[in-house]
């Protein structure tokens, strides 16, 4: 059986105790910014590349605390993510490598054929708005993970 492989870099953007996420334009329910990783990048490119065209903003992708970094020759470290494999229905399978990022900025400039409806979600936001519970749970955890 053939599957469709999906390889894709998402990050969670934070900026003063809040996390960036944007209405996804097919699934009509709050996500972060992400994507495919395009032909010959590295998920942690896509993931700051994503940021700037879907959100239009620029961000720094966070060191984490006990996560090992991998020299790959073309940069000095590679920010190692947590990723997530999913199955979905029998025809697609996603790998994510899922990223922290920062950023200053609070102003959002997407894209043309991008999502408009971006918005910064404080803890308290997140646990009373609709989200697909693991994008909750995740976002609540980099909250979290950026108090200590």
């Amino acid at each position: 059986m053939l599957y469709n492989k999906s390889i894709t870099a998402t990050v969670y953007i934070v900026n003063n105790g809040k996390v960036l996420l944007h209405m996804h334009k097919k699934y009509n329910t709050w996500f972060p910014v992400g994507g495919h990783l395009e032909p010959d990048e590295l998920p942690h490119e896509a993931a700051i590349r994503e940021a700037k065209e879907e959100a239009g903003i620029d961000i720094t992708l966070l060191e984490t605390e006990n996560v090992p970094y991998f020299d790959i020759g073309r940069v000095d470290r590679l920010p190692a993510p947590f990723c997530l494999y999913h199955e979905g229905d029998i025809e697609e399978q996603f790998l994510d490598f899922i990223y922290i990022g920062k950023s200053a900025q609070t102003e959002f400039l997407p894209m043309i054929a991008e999502s408009k409806e971006l918005r910064w979600f404080s803890r308290e936001d997140l646990e009373s708005e609709d989200i697909k519970v693991h994008v909750k749970n995740t976002a609540l955890t980099v909250l979290n993970y950026l108090r200590k």
